[in-house]
């Protein structure tokens, strides 16, 4: 008989996306607590209860705990509906999770320990902020302003995270980079273990194409191919936390020194950005880097797609010259380790996360962070001399084969359920 395990995350699956599969795959049986707006994100084989907020923040509450105030109702909400799981009102007969397994970062994980006191909680953490060299205090003029109220804001983000990492029986965290921001105490009881990446799916393809669809600035469409000289950035909404404003700024200076290079951006120009202050004016980044830079960027040459299916974002991936993959200090994104896994040439920042994964010459190039001029420069050199980047090419996947298969980052990931689950 399988383990009853119950699953937290705000963003249902996350990054359990797989490791869900493997846990029905082998019988488990599955409950997930998570906000209404998940339903339709439930896979098949999971029993879902949504939470309901039943206030919002109080109209005086100080503004350095207002962060704080929503986590805390949104763990009252989840335990709410988990003590009605408990005591038998959802099934009929009290229910008793094996594990609990879950992303604490929104709060919703604050109180399942008094719920279930007996139930060992591992969780995916994912970044403990305020630590410096991270993302609050890089050098960047978008960067947050580093009064002390905002390093006061960091550090009460913390508090949720704190709570939650003294509950927990163990973590789990994808990088080296991510883990080492942890107190000592708490990275005892953390293992670092990738998401994993489809390295069978996700492989290069020299018949691949890539479409791009007629309109006024390209009347004709375009197809682009392996061995275009074709430029690849993408942020699930472009933002300076992933260096929209120094991939624009090294384009335009690109741009007037090769007159074929197209670039094809993929992600969201909203002013309600994945990372960092939203935009109060109600406008995305691209929409005002365009503007700011004008004339020097030659929008013939690109292809904005907003947000793509996967499948069309692999084809991104194998038909590009040189990916862009910009940082600040803070938490990695799938994207990179999935244009490693195509094949492409990565082009990333010199910040602490990227050259966990990328070594300079060897599995990809790096550039300092806000140095556009130095960008440029390096992927004017891709263009044109390709073949002298295929070994890095070839390095970048067998890389992710070894260290991030979806396969074998999977099988760590039951272990370490069963080893906590067992505790």
């Amino acid at each position: 008989m399988g383990r009853q395990i119950l699953l937290i995350h705000q963003g249902f699956p996350g990054q359990f996306k797989h490791l869900i599969g493997a846990l029905r795959a082998r019988g488990d049986e599955l409950w997930a607590i998570s906000g209404p707006r998940a339903k339709q994100q439930i896979p098949a084989g999971v029993r879902y209860l949504p939470y309901k907020l039943e206030r919002g923040n109080g109209r005086d509450t100080l503004p350095l705990a207002s962060e704080l105030e929503t986590k805390v109702i949104r763990g009252e909400a989840v335990a709410t509906v988990a003590a009605q799981l408990a005591d038998g009102t959802v099934t009929g007969a009290p229910w008793q999770p094996d594990l609990i397994l879950g992303h604490p970062g929104w709060g919703e994980m604050l109180f399942l320990g008094d719920v279930w006191p007996e139930a060992p909680q591992l969780h995916y953490v994912e970044f403990f902020h305020g630590v410096p060299g991270t993302d609050n205090d890089i050098a960047d003029p978008h960067a947050t302003p580093q009064t002390w109220q905002e390093k006061a804001r960091a550090r009460i983000k913390n508090t949720n995270l704190l709570v939650n990492l003294n509950q927990m029986q163990a973590g789990l965290t994808p990088t080296r980079f991510q883990h080492s921001l942890l107190p000592a105490w708490a990275q005892a009881r953390t293992s670092v273990i990738h998401d994993g990446i489809d390295v069978e799916w996700l492989c290069s393809d020299p018949a691949a194409q890539l479409t791009i669809s007629p309109r006024s600035e390209l009347p004709g469409g375009l197809v682009l191919r392996p061995g275009d000289p074709v430029i690849t950035f993408v942020n699930r909404t472009f933002e300076p936390y992933r260096g929209v404003h120094v991939f624009l700024e090294a384009l335009a200076q690109l741009q007037a020194r090769h007159p074929t290079a197209q670039a094809v951006l993929v992600g969201t120009d909203t002013p309600k950005v994945s990372y960092g202050a939203h935009r109060s004016d109600g406008r995305g980044w691209l929409t005002v880097l365009r503007e700011q830079l004008g004339d020097r960027l030659d929008w013939r040459r690109i292809h904005p797609l907003g947000q793509v299916p996967h499948g069309v974002l692999r084809d991104v991936y194998r038909v590009s010259a040189a990916h862009v993959y910009l940082s600040y200090p803070f938490v990695l994104s799938w994207s990179l380790l999935e244009a490693m896994g195509c094949g492409a040439l990565v082009v990333g920042s010199a910040t602490a996360p990227v050259q966990e994964l990328i070594q300079h010459g060897e599995t990809g190039l790096l550039v300092p962070f806000g140095d556009a001029e130095g960008l440029a420069n390096t992927l004017l050199a891709a263009l044109q001399q390709p073949a002298r980047f295929t070994p890095l090419r070839q390095r970048a996947r067998q890389h992710i084969q070894e260290g991030y298969a979806l396969h074998a980052c999977l099988k760590r990931q039951l272990q370490l359920v069963d080893a906590v689950a067992g505790s």
